[in-house]
């Protein structure tokens, strides 16, 4: 049979199509026997071969004895239609069973990866598979002439092939799309959603997508994840700071980007006003979050007042320059005070905004990266679209940036996404956001680990405690004064 509508208009009682290995019956609707079954579903649209809407209208529908396969009539020939290479492609069907040569352990459909349980349909010649949402829905064209962010058009390569994906650098070996121009080959995924320009939490500058990032001497290190990027393939770079780029793959994550194209958006810097106002020669300061007086900076403020505490971190002075109110005692850190109202955090994807009082008039805010109540300064987000929009940050875990220097490491730390470490200060197992190590790759820290305080001061002891990790010179085990057990 030459065409689609040769196999379709025969109403012969079994035809063979080339699909399937079983003769399929057509259905006589008036035998009384066919009414009296359950409906049966179409393998190809999953809806009833007796739904009688004008679109799904039963006509000739055809039905395996020997399988129970069903299929309408229409659908036939959509499958012709949205598969036309099926003239180069012997295309089977299968109804509840693999083949013998199938691995059941590693059976997934070639076009979604979803791992298939049952019916599906194989292209013999290149033993690709494919589930039958895909044979209904996907219909991949054989060539999309006008892709998003290329020049060219390109055309699919239904075969079995291991390839690095021009655009992203990940490795693929499903049914890529190639230009025949250049010699890229791409994941669909990548020609239909991928976003061309983006704004990422790890940096303050729109970042665009290129094709090619050129040699560079020291190479490319991706922002996020802090590794080498090959500059052969795809990544995100940023316009205003020619060595910032960003792996494809890591800078559309959900951890990171917030899901927005902004091609053809006006990229037009928000105005952020400073968190005070100095009012004299003297630099003192009216801060938004203590309005009715003034503070004035003291360089060296030392206190045997346990109760004097910044306001904003919740943490003693101890020494450390601040800002102190001339008319009652509130203080704040020097660096506390100048905390920007607004602020990119790097664990949350939209801008957060400073505030100085909890929600619904609460007394105790709780720290999503902490775990903790506090009753100091907190950063909200206040996006129309945000998911966590209850969620709230502490001035001390907001103050973290990248890369972030601690005393006590030789190397910076960085937020690279991994988890399951376990902390260097409290010997405690990580599973959500450490601050990693790049050159160590056992050296990790808790975000409430890495934010301690230098030096503290305790009621039992008249001198400052300084933050220390080990003690070389020690001899013996070193005892904790307040809980009496050994330190690790």
């Amino acid at each position: 049979m030459s065409s689609t509508d040769d196999f379709v208009a025969d109403t012969t009682p079994e035809l063979m199509f080339p699909f399937y290995h079983h003769p399929l019956s057509a259905y006589d609707y008036s035998s009384s026997y066919i009414l009296q079954e359950k409906a049966y579903c179409c393998f190809m649209c999953v809806y009833s071969l007796f739904d009688k809407e004008p679109m799904l209208l039963p006509d000739i529908d055809y039905h395996c004895t020997e399988c129970g396969l069903n299929m309408h009539k229409k659908c036939i020939k959509r499958l012709f239609l949205n598969w036309p290479f099926l003239c180069n492609h012997v295309l089977n069907i299968f109804q509840n069973t693999f083949t013998s040569s199938d691995n059941i352990d590693d059976f997934s459909c070639h076009f979604c990866q979803s791992r298939i349980k049952s019916s599906f349909a194989r292209f013999t010649l290149c033993n690709i598979n494919v589930d039958e949402k895909c044979m209904v829905e996907l219909q991949p064209p054989l060539k999309i002439s006008e892709p998003k962010h290329h020049k060219y058009s390109l055309t699919i390569l239904l075969w079995l092939v291991t390839f690095i994906c021009s655009p992203c650098g990940v490795e693929g070996d499903h049914n890529p799309y190639v230009c025949l121009e250049c010699s890229l080959m791409v994941h669909r995924d990548c020609i239909e959603d991928l976003p061309r320009v983006i704004s990422i939490n790890r940096h303050d500058h729109r970042i665009s997508h290129t094709f090619h990032l050129g040699e560079r001497e020291g190479g490319w290190e991706c922002g996020v994840c802090q590794t080498m990027i090959n500059w052969v393939y795809g990544a995100y770079k940023c316009s205003r700071c020619p060595s910032y780029v960003v792996h494809s793959g890591c800078a559309t994550k959900k951890e990171v980007w917030d899901g927005l194209d902004l091609e053809d958006v006006p990229d037009e810097e928000e105005e952020i006003k400073d968190p005070f106002k100095v009012i004299n020669e003297n630099g003192d300061i009216v801060h938004i979050s203590h309005e009715e007086h003034v503070l004035r900076l003291d360089e060296n403020y030392v206190t045997d007042d346990a109760n004097m505490r910044c306001q904003c971190c919740i943490l003693a002075i101890n020494g450390d320059p601040c800002y102190r109110c001339v008319e009652c005692d509130f203080i704040l850190h020097d660096a506390c005070a100048n905390l920007p109202r607004k602020k990119q955090h790097l664990l949350h994807k939209h801008k957060l905004t400073l505030s100085s009082t909890c929600i619904d008039g609460e007394t105790y805010c709780q720290c999503k990266v902490y775990d903790v109540y506090t009753d100091g300064f907190i950063y909200k987000c206040h996006h129309e679209d945000c998911e966590s929009k209850y969620i709230n940050y502490d001035a001390r875990c907001s103050s973290v940036l990248e890369p972030f220097h601690h005393d006590l490491h030789q190397h910076p730390l960085y937020f690279t996404l991994q988890s399951s470490r376990r902390c260097q200060a409290c010997d405690r197992e990580i599973h959500d956001d450490p601050l990693n190590c790049t050159v160590c790759d056992d050296y990790s820290l808790f975000m409430r680990c890495a934010t301690l305080p230098r030096k503290v001061k305790h009621r039992c002891d008249d001198h400052f405690l300084s933050l220390c990790q080990g003690v070389g010179n020690a001899i013996g085990d070193l005892w904790c004064d307040i809980c009496e057990t050994k330190t690790n």
